[in-house]
């Protein structure tokens, strides 16, 4: 019974923290990691090796740091600027990230940095400190509002699916069950649609709307990495 309970644990936990929550948008973009990533150097301001993130042929995704660092030090980071981190593994009961960063899901593939484009690279925030990455073929940045387009979100009560961008327009659908994938974005607004890669359509009918994402500079959705 103890190990099925466990199970079940870990399986809510995969589907459920992919996401982030009000949380602040700490750069301009991200810098993400795309699939075929072999490795990604993140470097200290004075250009020391930091700690690098590396996914082997097998395509497991390990973080190995150039000088030891103490687990409280990551778990500080993570309460502080990705409390959501915390929260869900606090309920679930399992391991903290190795790394504070925008989202880093091994199992999932997703590794993502809030970033600014600087000259000749990007300034990244990991583990509660700017940093530094070069471009490699392995990874990109986006600016938000591209970036958006590539992730999931859903309505709920507090966010539902307006038919325009307006919280006084008539709500479309307030129903969490569904996940939008990401039409245009708009300000504080985003243009979405159901997404037949993943829960597909409530009754197979293609639903549109608009859904307010952030406030001034807080994200206040929930922004899905994976179906």
């Amino acid at each position: 019974m103890k190990s099925l309970i466990i199970a079940v644990a870990l399986l809510l936990t995969q589907l459920d923290i992919l996401h982030a929550q009000q949380t602040k948008m700490l750069g301009t973009g991200v810098v993400f990691a795309k699939d075929e990533f072999k490795d990604i150097k993140v470097l200290e301001n004075n250009g020391s090796l930091s700690l690098k993130i590396s996914q082997t042929a097998g395509g497991e995704i390990n973080v190995i740091y150039a000088r030891r660092v103490q687990q409280n030090e990551v778990l500080n980071s993570i309460k502080s600027y990705y409390p959501y981190y915390s929260i869900k593994h606090d309920k679930y009961k399992t391991p903290l990230p190795k790394v504070s960063i925008r989202a880093f899901y091994p199992d999932e593939n997703v590794v993502v940095f809030d970033a600014i484009k600087s000259r000749g690279g990007y300034k990244v925030f990991v583990n509660g400190a700017w940093k530094i990455v070069n471009p490699t073929k392995g990874i990109e940045y986006q600016d938000w509002c591209v970036y958006m387009k590539r992730i999931y979100v859903k309505a709920d009560k507090q966010h539902p699916l307006y038919k325009e961008a307006d919280n006084k327009s008539p709500v479309v659908s307030d129903n969490k069950e569904y996940s939008y994938k990401v039409l245009e974005v708009k300000g504080d607004w985003i243009r979405v649609q159901c997404s037949q890669e993943c829960e597909g359509c409530p009754e197979n009918k293609i639903v549109k709307g608009w859904i307010k994402w952030k406030d001034k500079e807080s994200i206040i959705i929930d922004l899905y990495y994976a179906c």
